[in-house]
C-alpha cells in the first residue's frame, strides 16, 4: 500500500440507469444495485464508498437534463433532492412514480400530466415550513435536517418558501433561540397566512424573561401570532387562511396544505366531481379545506380526530353568516373506527385525504357502500394505489388520477383520484 498501510478510498465508475423513488440515481457496480444521490439517468459518474448507498465523487459525462441548482444549500440540506434536474424531465419522473405505484396494484389507469405551479423559474410557493433550532458550540443553528445525517443545515435562503417567510429567517432564528434549552432543540412551524406569519414553537418551557423577549420580537417583526406548545403568547391579529368563502384560523402549529395553489386545485377537482351530489362526507377533514368549499353547494359532514382543527372549521363556518350550507362535525379516529357501511348510506359523495399511511380501513368500508362518487386524495402514491385497488375490487371505477407537484424538487407527490360506483 503506497500510503503507509492505509487503504485507498474505494471509487467506482458507473452509468446511472434510472432514478429511484427517493430521487437518487440507480446503477450497478459488480452486479450489485447502488444508489448515488444528485445523479441523473444516462450519466457516467464516479461514486465513492461501499454498499448500496454511495456518494457522488464526480460526473464524467453529464446528462443533457442536468441544470444548476437554484439554492446554495442544495446538496447538504435534506429538503430538496432534485434541483439539478431540468423541470420537464423532473415532472416526467414524478409522474412515473404514480404510474409505477398504480401498475404494481394492477390498476390500468394512465394518470393525467403533473399539475405544476412553478412558472418561469419561480418556485417560492410553500406557505408552511417546520424548522429546527438548536445550539452547536457557540452558534445557534436554524434550518432543516441535513441529508442522511443527524445535523441541521443553518439556512439563510430557501427558494421553495414564500418570500414572506424567507425575508424573516433571521428574525425567526432570534425568536426560536429564546426558547432553546442548554441541550436539545425546538421545532418552529411557520405559516405564511393572508395577513402575516403564524409562528408556533414546540419545545421545553422557557423562563418569563425569554418569553417576554420573544413576544417583543414577534411584535417588532409584525407577526400575526406567536404560540408556544399550543398556547398563544401574542396575537396581534387573528391569522387567517382564505378557504373558499370562509376564513380559517388554523390551530397553533396545525396541519395546513403546504401550497395554497395545490389546495385550490385539489378542491377544484373534488367540487367538480361531486357536483350533483346531495350530501357529502369529508373524511380526515382537518380544518375544512374541502368541507368549507363543498358546503357552497351541499351539506357536508366533516370527520377528523383533531379537536382543535374541528373547532377552527366550526368557527370559520359560523363566521360566513349563513352563506354556506350546514357543515356538521364529528371527532373520530378513522384508523380505529372508520365510518361504517350503514353510516355511509346518508352520503352520495365522499372525499378523503388521509396522512401518508393512507385510508385502508376506511376504503374497505367504502368499497361495500353505495356511495355514488368518491374523491381519494393522498401524498403517498403507494398507499393511494393500495386504497384504490380496494375500491376498484368493491365495484368502483377510476375516472381519472391527477398528480400534483405540491412539494417541488422533492420525491413527495400529491395525487387526486376520482371514482364512481
Amino acid at each position: 500500500m503506497a500510503n503507509g498501510g492505509k487503504k485507498e478510498p474505494v471509487t467506482d465508475t458507473l452509468t446511472i440507469d434510472s432514478l429511484g423513488r427517493l430521487g437518487d440515481g440507480v446503477g450497478r457496480v459488480a452486479g450489485e444495485t447502488v444508489h448515488v444521490p444528485f445523479t441523473l439517468p444516462g450519466e457516467l459518474v464516479e461514486a465513492g464508498g461501499k454498499g448500496s448507498r454511495r456518494r457522488l465523487e464526480g460526473i464524467l459525462e453529464p446528462s443533457p437534463d442536468r441544470i444548476d441548482p437554484v439554492c446554495h444549500h442544495f446538496g447538504t440540506c435534506g429538503g430538496c433532492q432534485l434541483q439539478h434536474m431540468a423541470h420537464p424531465a423532473y415532472l416526467a419522473w414524478k409522474r412515473g412514480l404514480l404510474v409505477e405505484a398504480l401498475a404494481r396494484e394492477g390498476l390500468g389507469i394512465d394518470p393525467e400530466p403533473v399539475v405544476s405551479f412553478a412558472a418561469e423559474g419561480k418556485f417560492g410557493l410553500r406557505r408552511r415550513a417546520v424548522f429546527t433550532c438548536l445550539r452547536a458550540g457557540g452558534k445557534v443553528l436554524f434550518g432543516f435536517s441535513q441529508r442522511q445525517a443527524n445535523r441541521i443545515v443553518n439556512v439563510y435562503e430557501c427558494p421553495v418558501l414564500v418570500p414572506a417567510s424567507v425575508e424573516r429567517i433571521a428574525e425567526l432564528r432570534n425568536v426560536a433561540s429564546l426558547f432553546l434549552p442548554r441541550k436539545g432543540s425546538v421545532k418552529v412551524a411557520v405559516i405564511a397566512c393572508e395577513n402575516g406569519l403564524d409562528i408556533a414553537i414546540e419545545g421545553p418551557v422557557a423562563n418569563d424573561k425569554s418569553v417576554q423577549q420573544a413576544i417583543s420580537t414577534a411584535i417588532e417583526m409584525d407577526a400575526a401570532r406567536l404560540s408556544h406548545n399550543g398556547e398563544t403568547l401574542i396575537e396581534t391579529r387573528r391569522p387567517v387562511l382564505k378557504t373558499g368563502l370562509a376564513q380559517v384560523t388554523p390551530p397553533p402549529g396545525g396541519f395546513v396544505q403546504a401550497v395554497r395553489q395545490a389546495e385550490e386545485k385539489m378542491a377544484e377537482l373534488a367540487i367538480a366531481h361531486l357536483a350533483g351530489c346531495t350530501k357529502a362526507a369529508d373524511l380526515f377533514a382537518g380544518h375544512g379545506g374541502f368541507a368549507l368549499r363543498l358546503a357552497q353547494t351541499m351539506p357536508v359532514h366533516a370527520v377528523e380526530s383533531d379537536s382543535a382543527a374541528l373547532a377552527a372549521l366550526d368557527r370559520a363556518w359560523r363566521e360566513t353568516g349563513g352563506r354556506l350550507m350546514p357543515v356538521t362535525r364529528e371527532r373520530r379516529d378513522l384508523y380505529r373506527a372508520p365510518i361504517t357501511v350503514k353510516e355511509l348510506d346518508q352520503f352520495d359523495g365522499v372525499v378523503f385525504d388521509p396522512p401518508r399511511a393512507g385510508a385502508e380501513a376506511q376504503s374497505h368500508e367504502l368499497a361495500k357502500s353505495g356511495v355514488r362518487r368518491i374523491v381519494a386524495i393522498s401524498c403517498n402514491p403507494v398507499t393511494l394505489a393500495r386504497d384504490l385497488r380496494i375500491l376498484v375490487d368493491g365495484g368502483y371505477r377510476i375516472t381519472s388520477v391527477t398528480p400534483i407537484d405540491q412539494f417541488v424538487f422533492s420525491h413527495h407527490l400529491e395525487a387526486v383520484a376520482l371514482l364512481e360506483r
